[in-house]
């Protein structure tokens, strides 16, 4: 029984101690590894000391400039997209006056068939929209802008127009009633239109973006009312009257009260948008004024003429909103074109100083680095350094020395395989990790 006794006890410590010394080296290993950096030798695997980081940031001024390059692009095509999108609905505003049209001419036609039938018999004190006072005390104005800007000076020029009118009328002593159409003009009672004697009567309209009938009819009825209820002798509108794509100009309109012999515009005019050789262009043409609807003696009428062209004026002055309207979106919308236009050219006009500006940069650091080359090399000759083996001389030159090393391949007299490295075979092993 002591016999057997004793190799277990011996078995068990031998056990123990590989236990441990696998600990200590498992242990060992861990610690070497995390102090040990992880590069690696390409060729023998071995860990290598990594690269000292740069504390120098390469190219700094460059990528500032290549960013600046790539923000200018961008801004370049986002403004050239709006330029088409502006241009896109200004034939919008095109169709919307071709559509109208017709409307509006037929309307004018029966208008003037019953004011020539009704001539003589005192129209102008029966119907409250054709009274014309003796006297002008009180004026109503109605501000047409935008409810955007990036369209040059379009609102600004509004803007100037309607401080002198509202400065003219208080050299009368008259403070006009304001109607607001488009937020800039809303903006500028607090700006431009601060220092100037006005009443805002509280009653705002955005500029729509799609105008129809509805929303002139809207503002006609703010301005009917206004005008009926007595508040007003007279109602004006200012607006930016469209003449081309590089013109409008700010206009002045009596709307209120209307006379009923002159509704023709001497200036009404249609326009339509056209391309040639990829420039946009607008033509122009003059409306002929519409012709008086013939109204024969013996036509029995279901209600007395005055009333039915009563009913009929509202809807003659929504016409001439809408008109006006249209005028007013398309001015906006042009100079929001030319203005556009004129970034997209400044854009590319500064990507191109900048590109310049980074390609001359870029050249001078090809020319330094070219330079830095060539001095080393320079001062390696004066220095008279052969550590790159000796010159070629007169037999050894350019021209044989590459026919001389083909045929030493080809002979065999270079061996295929490099010859073992000369000298002691028991040469010590350097570890480059060893303190």
């Amino acid at each position: 029984m002591a016999l057997e006794a004793a190799p277990r006890r011996r078995t068990g410590s031998l056990a123990s101690g590989l236990a441990l010394g696998a600990g200590l080296l498992l242990a060992a290993t861990t610690l070497c590894g995390r102090s040990q950096p992880e590069a690696q030798g390409f060729v023998s695997g071995s860990r290598l000391p990594s690269e000292r980081p740069l504390k120098v940031q390469m190219g700094g001024v460059d990528k500032l400039i290549s960013d600046r390059i790539k923000s200018v692009e961008k801004t370049g095509k986002l403004t050239d997209a709006m330029r088409l999108v502006a241009a896109a609905k200004v034939r919008r505003a095109q169709d919307g006056v071709a559509k109208s049209r017709p409307f509006s001419d037929e309307l004018s036609g029966m208008i003037k068939g019953l004011v020539k039938k009704l001539k003589g018999s005192g129209l102008e004190a029966e119907l409250p929209m054709l009274r014309v006072p003796d006297k002008v005390t009180n004026v109503g104005l109605v501000l047409v802008t935008a409810n955007r800007g990036l369209c040059g000076a379009y609102n600004t020029f509004v803007l100037k127009m309607a401080k002198r009118r509202i400065e003219a009328l208080n050299a009368q002593g008259i403070a006009p009633k304001l109607i607001i159409v488009g937020k800039k003009a809303l903006a500028s009672l607090k700006t431009r239109l601060l220092d100037v004697e006005k009443n805002y009567t509280e009653t705002f309209f955005g500029m729509p973006d799609s105008i129809n009938a509805a929303k002139a009819s809207e503002i006609g009825d703010a301005i009917r009312n206004l005008f009926l209820s007595g508040e007003v002798d007279k109602v004006e509108i200012l607006y930016a009257k469209f003449y081309n794509l590089i013109k409008n100009e700010p206009t002045i309109r009596t709307l209120l009260p209307l006379s009923p012999t002159g509704f023709d515009d001497p200036n009404d005019e249609t326009f339509r948008m056209t391309s040639e050789d990829g420039r946009l262009k607008v033509e122009k043409e003059k409306v002929p004024a519409a012709k008086a609807r013939n109204i024969e003696s013996d036509v029995i009428f279901d209600q007395p003429p005055e009333v039915i062209l009563n009913s009929m004026l509202p809807l003659y002055l929504n016409s001439q909103l809408l008109s006006i309207l249209f005028d007013a979106q398309a001015s906006e919308l042009s100079s929001r074109m030319t203005a556009m236009k004129a970034a997209t050219d400044n854009a590319k006009e500064l990507k191109k100083k900048l590109t310049m500006i980074y390609n001359k940069k870029r050249q001078e650091g090809i020319t330094a680095e070219i330079s830095e080359i060539c001095a080393g090399a320079m001062a390696l000759d004066e220095k008279g350094d052969k550590t790159s083996g000796p010159a070629l001389g007169i037999f050894d030159n350019s021209d044989t020395v590459g026919a001389d090393f083909m045929k030493e391949l080809e002979d065999g007299s270079i061996p295929d395989t490099p010859e073992d490295p000369q000298g002691p075979d028991d040469r010590p092993v350097i570890d480059p990790y060893a303190n």
